[in-house]
């Protein structure tokens, strides 16, 4: 590839990547209206993604001092009927390399990586014209998404030569769209005798009347799978098209892989396709008819973050069981709350007692509560090496008192599920009572 102008050295490899793009680069500090720019090769499953920028020497002299992070607004035409307006944000740059040789002084063109990117793309033919819109979310797997999932074709066919009804799964979601959970390959590798797919999930969302709306409702499944699934899920790339003509794509890079369970854990719910379908067909509704959902969001994401230390995970456990007590209550923003003390009482009148198995959450006169605990770890108390069984037995029933609470308010049984008393009875920290008396605080 020729070099882009005189003063810079374009690598040969830049052959290799994806699309150059003129638009305007800025940061706060000043704005290049003309900087020409070049993306490597993204799809629906790139985690990551790197920007090149081919500045003219004027346009170094003043890049080169300023700091990142950039962001970047440029046209592109793919063809006659198509135009693109390709947008990217949190771009952090790498200065570029001094290149000195035959009298002269050279420059590589500066990188850097993207934190997200959208694609909007339009067309005058017909492209993206369609009967219904379409939005789809591509996501991590996790264990409720597995289980729901839409079979592909081949397996259908597999399924009716058998025999068997293979149904697909769906569910209505907001102004009349519909929500499918499918399966995809993300990549293919040939082997020796045969191919071999690596599966992914998506969710594709059908005839909706806002892009918006689409989004939070893919957002809303994903977080009660996450919840029913006992390890987080999230999507990194979306593609909407409203079906006269326009599609949009979105990628959020750098996003990390989540904690995924192990295999000898269960997951929340209990490993059946039909009762996950139910969960979602019933909980869904509720989720997105209630206020300040991010309560709920919250008390989930405390639940998923396991990798703390004990007293770090009690505090996070705390906060989110007062979390789903405040949106179990369904207070809205900016009304005088109750004390924990009372919004339990209020809790325990509405949904009944389901916590009397595990270590008590607010009184109890044989030993510490639950409450005296978070209170201890928030005040700066010492814990001794001795400290750390009785520690995670009172994070592990925190945790099962948060899952139980959390599946009281969507209507789901706390028996249908892996937060039951049948099935936490089997865990040492289920005897927690010897442990708690012995413990001072």
């Amino acid at each position: 590839m020729d070099g882009v102008n005189e003063e810079f050295v374009v690598p040969l490899e830049a052959t290799e990547r994806g699309l150059l793009v003129l638009g305007e680069l800025k940061s706060d500090q000043a704005t290049f209206p003309a900087m020409l720019v070049q993306f490597s090769k993204i799809h629906p499953s790139s985690r990551k993604a790197k920007i090149f920028l081919y500045p003219t020497l004027e346009q170094a002299k003043s890049l080169f001092a300023m700091r990142p992070p950039f962001s970047f607004r440029g046209a592109y035409g793919s063809s006659e009927d198509v135009s693109e307006v390709w947008s990217a944000e949190g771009i952090w740059t790498q200065s570029g390399s001094e290149i000195g040789g035959k009298g002269r002084t050279y420059w590589s063109a500066p990188a850097g990586e993207i934190e997200s990117l959208t694609i909007e793309s339009m067309s005058t033919g017909s492209l993206f014209k369609s009967e219904e819109s379409f939005a789809w979310f591509a996501t991590n797997r996790c264990f409720v998404l597995q289980i729901v999932a839409n079979p592909e074709d081949e397996d259908v066919e597999r399924a009716q030569k058998l025999g068997f009804d293979e149904q697909k799964f769906s569910l209505e979601v907001s102004d009349g769209a519909t929500a499918e959970i499918q399966r995809y390959v993300r990549s293919r590798r040939v082997g020796v005798s045969k191919d071999v797919k690596k599966k992914a999930y998506s969710i594709h969302i059908r005839n909706y009347k806002n892009a918006e709306q689409a989004r939070k409702d893919a957002e809303a499944l994903m977080v009660l799978a996450s919840f029913g699934s006992r390890e987080r899920t999230m999507f990194w790339h979306s593609s909407t098209a409203s079906g006269v003509g326009d599609m949009t794509r979105h990628w959020r890079f750098n996003t990390g892989r989540f904690r995924r369970r192990d295999s000898h854990e269960d997951p929340l719910l209990r490993r059946d396709r039909e009762g996950c379908q139910r969960f979602l067909k019933m909980a869904f509704p509720f989720y997105r008819s209630a206020v300040e959902t991010e309560l709920f969001d919250g008390a989930v994401y405390a639940l998923l973050a396991r990798e703390q230390v004990a007293e770090v995970r009690i505090a996070r456990l705390f906060a989110g069981v007062q979390s789903a007590l405040v949106f179990a209550l369904q207070q809205p923003r900016g009304t005088a709350r109750a004390k924990m003390r009372e919004l339990y009482e209020k809790f325990l009148t509405k949904y009944g007692d389901h916590f009397d198995d595990l270590w008590p959450l607010m009184w109890d006169s044989a030993g510490p509560s639950l409450a005296d605990l978070r209170n201890a770890v928030a005040h700066g108390d010492t814990f001794t090496e001795a400290d750390l069984l009785p520690l995670s037995y009172a994070a592990q029933n925190l945790e099962w008192i948060l899952e139980r609470m959390l599946l009281l308010i969507l209507g789901w049984p706390v028996d249908d599920s892996y937060a039951s008393l049948r099935s936490v009875q089997r865990y040492c920290a289920h005897q927690w009572r010897p442990v708690q008396t012995a413990f001072k605080i």
